[in-house]
């Protein structure tokens, strides 16, 4: 049975892809940090002994290392990674905030990176495994008042394609999604945005959670692709 660290797990799209491999008969490991626990896995109602929630501030090195040192106590080897966790501090440039820019950047990106870094012996342990970073289109493109959000995203796309180079040599694949405007806790605070990213839509709508996740598990079950960005909005920009 394949092994899944999902960061991020109780956001929209964490939680939705925890379910996703749940029901493809993963054993997954759902990170969280802030929410509750038992109301997280009130989730996962029926799939007891398969799910096991940590916790871990990924702005922290220590707590990644510990939550870690943890899943090696449970498997000798981990097979995915998908590093959905992912915060944002929009303001315009010339108010924003040294610790909102430290947080942005310390979840986004250099708590991906070490969470990659910590993972990497039990990844290369399971002999097949792909990490899947969860990017955006504003690290594509970039959105005024979002400079941390969209340096880190972009950053993230960096960080993919130099990982894929570098892990192939191991079976590690390493791509990365752009999912798009997702009606998630995230998305749906900022209404204008959901308004503009609408009206931008050829399609005229949002992304889809859902199908974010099910594509998230079919580039999981892929063996031949790695070092690419797959893009799931239809947003013109």
């Amino acid at each position: 049975m394949p092994i899944a660290l999902v960061t991020g797990a109780s956001g929209g799209l964490g939680l939705e892809v925890v379910r996703h491999l749940l029901m493809a008969d993963y054993d997954v490991i759902a990170h969280y940090n802030s929410t509750d626990k038992d109301a997280l896995m009130r989730n996962f109602t029926g799939y007891e002994g398969r799910v096991f929630g940590v916790r871990a501030d990924l702005r922290s090195k220590d707590d990644i290392t510990r939550m870690v040192r943890d899943i090696g106590k449970w498997y000798e080897g981990v097979n995915a990674v998908v590093n959905a966790a992912g915060i944002t501090r929009d303001s315009p440039l010339v108010k924003y905030l040294t610790e909102d820019w430290d947080d942005v950047i310390g979840v986004n990106l250099s708590g991906t990176y070490y969470v990659i870094r910590a993972l990497l012996p039990l990844l290369t342990n399971s002999g097949d495994a792909h990490v899947i970073n969860v990017s955006s289109i504003s690290g594509v493109k970039g959105i005024a008042g979002q400079c941390a959000y969209s340096a880190s995203k972009a950053a993230l796309l960096g960080l993919t394609y130099a990982l894929a180079k570098e892990l192939a040599d191991v079976n590690i694949r390493v791509n990365a999604i752009l999912p798009g405007y997702m009606e998630t806790a995230m998305g749906l605070a900022n209404p204008k945005a959901i308004r503009k990213a609408t009206e931008q839509s050829l399609l005229h709508c949002l992304s889809s959670v859902q199908e974010a996740a099910s594509f998230i598990y079919w580039l999981l079950g892929s063996r031949r692709v790695t070092g690419q960005v797959f893009t799931l909005d239809s947003r013109v920009l």
